[in-house]
């Protein structure tokens, strides 16, 4: 299945992504939202060098693990919930320039607009399941007990 029929069948289940991720290779921030009416809530944000790839791709993209009934990943997990609730599901993408004559400038580049959007969502009570990468179980038992606010 090409990415223009994932992106047809994504839509026919109410799926709304871009379709102009799939003219040329986008690099950037991907935001989840479940929609109903003026209600949108973000739900899960996202970085990636193929925004494409990582929601449509074969192996571990987002919204074809959904279209495949792969619910086995949070992402798929929340389409599919809140498709059933009457939500209907919006991506929205923020292309971030990836070009530089360092790796690593570029990189942080977009690790840090993704950050800056999961806090900026965060801060309006969305996006509240995500945690940084690395962070498991220990950390969040360590910060519950020494540093949560009552």
């Amino acid at each position: 299945m090409t990415y223009e029929e994932k992106i047809k069948k994504a839509k026919e289940k109410r799926i709304h992504i871009p379709e102009d991720i799939i003219k040329k290779n986008t690099v950037g921030i991907y935001k989840f939202f479940r929609v109903k009416g003026n209600e949108e809530f973000c739900f899960y944000i996202g970085k990636s060098t193929d925004i494409a790839y990582r929601l449509l791709g074969s192996s571990s993209g987002h919204v074809y693990m959904y279209l495949k009934n792969n619910i086995s990943k949070m992402v798929p997990l929340k389409i599919k919930e809140y498709l059933k609730n009457g939500y209907d599901i919006k991506v929205k993408i923020i292309e971030v320039d990836y070009f530089d004559s360092c790796f690593s400038k570029a990189a942080h580049r977009l690790a840090l607009t993704e950050l800056q959007e999961i806090v900026k969502y965060q801060e309006k009570g969305q996006c509240k399941f995500q945690v940084p990468e690395g962070v498991g179980t220990n950390e969040e038992k360590f910060w519950t007990e020494n540093y949560k606010r009552k």
